[in-house]
């Protein structure tokens, strides 16, 4: 079998060998060609049926609310800005939350977390750091319960909305009453 690369090989080492090597610069990397991007699938089965119900249940508190998958956490959350950000941005700009619910103005009202396995003893470490941050905050935080998929819509916004409402509190119904 003839292998077609050599004529250009022994071309590179005579002209090397003249002294009329030619520094070619390296050809980028063409970043889709080296890893060809497909669509993947953002919500595995458990996460699809918890949405549908979660989404059921903010219509209720939130009906002109938002219901966000898979949001890392710094986008739910302000810190000073006085110390170190990028330093706490390292620590937990990895941690996400499975589901962030808003108010019609995009502010995080509630949190919901999808359990873990038993297996995923690294992922239960960012787990309480990220229950750590959250705690600190006046967010209502849920860990999901799979019965909730067959309960009362009223029962799971109770979960996840348990904070009464103050004084101050807009609610983003229509006909609602202060």
């Amino acid at each position: 079998m003839l292998n077609l690369q050599l004529p250009r090989a022994v071309g590179a080492w005579l002209s090397r060998m003249a002294g009329q090597a030619r520094e070619e610069p390296p050809e980028p990397a063409d970043t889709v060609m080296r890893w060809p991007p497909i669509a993947a699938r953002v919500l595995v089965s458990a996460e699809r049926h918890a949405h549908k119900c979660i989404a059921q249940a903010l219509a209720l508190e939130h009906p002109r609310g938002y219901l966000l998958a898979h949001v890392p956490l710094h986008k739910l959350v302000r810190v000073p800005r006085h110390n170190s950000y990028r330093e706490w941005l390292s620590r937990t700009g990895l941690l996400t939350v499975d589901f962030a619910l808003c108010d019609e103005h995009g502010v995080v009202r509630s949190v919901v977390l999808m359990p873990l396995t038993d297996e995923q003893l690294r992922q239960a470490r960012k787990r309480d750091r990220l229950l750590r941050v959250l705690g600190a905050t006046d967010l209502s935080v849920t860990s999901w319960d799979r019965a909730w998929q067959t309960e009362d819509s009223e029962q799971l916004r109770r979960a996840l909305f348990p904070k009464p409402r103050g004084a101050g509190y807009f609610a983003d119904t229509p006909h609602a009453a202060h």
